[in-house]
């Protein structure tokens, strides 16, 4: 588990947009036998079938990892925790039902294990590394577009604006078998991994997402302005946002010691001027 040295905080939120009237997004954060776990999905499949798909995507992949043995390798772990949960999905989908017939989702999941994270994803959700001011995408779209992206033949803004942007070639329960990508990463102390469904990344570019995170703000914070970004954009999409902070105090003191430093300084700077102003002054009245 994570030491107390090591604390996480943690800001979510999740909102239906302008356009739509229900929330096809899911997500969630659990304790598993190995660290700290969270999800976001992003269901597909119509009013009920794409809200269901991402509930069994998101309790699936909880249960899942929570039931398997701490000593299986966690990698190992992950990729049969999406292998059953996809299976779990793809039998509802085509059980018959009409309502859930055919539906998927897509999964992005960080699990952080001491000062290590593991990030899996299948689909276009998407995770990012928050460091020194800077953002790193952790994963790569499962989409056409993104195949297109990397053969060169579309820029990452046309993809974003391409009509078969939300065109899937991987989703959990669209197929009998499906295979997770998975990341890792090393933890900083200050480090902040954020998880996004394409209601924020399928609206904004990793710059623009970059800006309207900030240091000083809390977790939560950081989501309500990334949330409120992304439905200034238009609000089309669900969109759902965790943002993991990971040592719950670096940023913010490294700031404050700053401004403490310039608060000091200012008040060594006026304390010298006034000593100086009473010496000009007794000086003064001496020579009178």
């Amino acid at each position: 588990m994570i030491p107390d040295k090591y604390p996480l905080e943690v800001g979510a939120k999740s909102e239906t947009g302008y356009i739509r009237t229900d929330n096809q997004d899911c997500m969630s954060w659990v304790s598993v036998p190995w660290g700290q776990l969270f999800i976001i999905a992003d269901g597909m499949g119509g009013h009920a079938g794409g809200a269901e798909a991402a509930y069994l995507t998101v309790n699936g992949l909880g249960r899942h990892l929570t039931e398997v043995s701490k000593n299986l390798p966690v990698e190992e772990a992950i990729l049969s925790a999406f292998r059953k949960t996809n299976l779990d999905v793809y039998a509802k989908a085509h059980a018959g039902d009409p309502a859930t017939e055919g539906m998927g989702s897509t999964a992005v999941m960080l699990l952080i294990i001491d000062q290590a994270a593991k990030v899996a994803h299948v689909g276009d959700s998407r995770a990012y590394l928050y460091r020194n001011g800077k953002i790193n995408l952790l994963t790569k779209d499962h989409t056409h577009v993104q195949r297109m992206v990397d053969a060169g033949m579309l820029t990452p803004e046309q993809a974003r604006n391409h009509p078969s942007a939300s065109m899937l070639e991987r989703a959990i329960g669209s197929k009998t078998t499906v295979t997770a990508d998975i990341n890792s990463v090393s933890l900083r102390e200050g480090d902040s991994i954020l998880l996004c469904s394409d209601g924020l990344s399928g609206y904004a570019d990793d710059k623009e997402i970059e800006t309207i995170i900030n240091d000083l703000l809390s977790p939560q914070e950081n989501v309500d302005r990334l949330i409120n970004m992304a439905l200034q954009k238009g609000g089309e999409d669900n969109v759902t946002i965790q943002f993991i902070r990971f040592g719950k105090y670096l940023n913010i003191h490294r700031h404050g010691y700053k401004n403490i430093f310039k608060v000091l300084f200012l008040y060594a700077l006026i304390i010298i001027i006034i000593i100086a102003v009473s010496f000009a002054v007794l000086e003064f009245v001496n020579d009178l």
